[in-house]
């Protein structure tokens, strides 16, 4: 019976045959082994570590105005270096996906839906302020916190039409948010590839949404205005007090006195001859 401690054999060139103990040399592959794994993971957990990340915090779909409306929430802070390179002229884009499809069993899921919108932040140095723009409105902010709460609040984004989907179906909805690093210039494009401050990204947030089948009813009607409370009756007229009749007569004396001796006939007419 051949001996299991001696399986491995390793000839060099031009030298003897030389045999190797196969349990050492098992140790060593296994150590190797774990090793790389460890490295493995170590490369691959640190990037996700310290990973820039948006969270989604609210996702719906309104219909008004015969169109169906996407409102969603986003919460971050700029990292660091996002801020200082906005701070030298570098315009920074944040663009949202909303995505909507439908399984099907016979076939592959129908995508009738595809949008994106960009968001762009940009700072003025002469007059120090951030200027946010989306399509033709353009918003201007004194500090930076409040043109990011703008960005984060996404309201009124038409992302379909009631022509694309069908009354009663449930479909899958998706949205995120993004820092669109192809927007940058050149040298910032190669730098955020190998910097994760740049990286910054939401995870698709998903939800199903069906379709409403009553679209055609007309909207309810506002509610009526407050009615006002009705106005207090009027207080009666209160009689004359004892106090008011007292005061009355101790002013007719000094009345009647005044008006005898300014009466205008009094002043006309002689004395009468005694």
């Amino acid at each position: 019976m051949p001996n299991l401690q001696r399986l491995f054999v390793l000839r060099a060139p031009g030298r003897a045959a030389r045999e190797w103990p196969a349990a050492p040399l098992a140790g060593i592959l296994r150590t190797w082994y774990a090793t790389a794994l460890l490295l493995l993971a170590l490369v691959v957990y640190v990037p996700h570590a310290g990973a820039q990340l948006i969270e989604t915090t609210e996702a719906r779909i309104d219909f008004q105005d015969g169109g169906f409306e996407l409102g969603a929430s986003f919460d971050f802070d700029l990292p660091p270096a996002l801020e200082d390179a906005l701070h030298k002229g570098i315009s920074l884009y944040f663009v949202v996906d909303f995505q909507l499809s439908r399984s099907r069993w016979y076939w592959f899921d129908e995508k009738p839906v595809n949008a994106s919108r960009s968001v762009r932040l940009s700072y003025q140095p002469l007059t120090r302020q951030y200027r946010v723009s989306t399509g033709g409105l353009q918003l201007p902010f004194n500090r930076l916190k409040g043109a990011l709460q703008f960005i984060q609040q996404v309201r009124g984004w038409r992302v379909f039409e009631r022509k694309d989907v069908k009354t009663g179906e449930t479909y899958h909805a998706e949205t995120r948010m993004r820092l669109d690093l192809s927007q940058l210039p050149k040298p910032f494009q190669i730098n955020a590839v190998n910097t994760r401050e740049w990286n910054l990204s939401s995870e698709w947030k998903r939800f199903n949404y069906t379709v409403p089948t009553n679209l055609d009813a007309p909207p309810p009607p506002p509610p009526p205005p407050p009615v006002a409370p009705p106005a207090p009756p009027a207080m009666p007229g209160s009689a004359p007090t004892a106090a008011s009749g007292v005061s009355a007569e101790l002013r007719a004396p000094f009345a009647q006195t005044v008006s005898n001796v300014l009466s205008p006939i009094q002043l006309v007419q002689p004395a009468s001859q005694p």
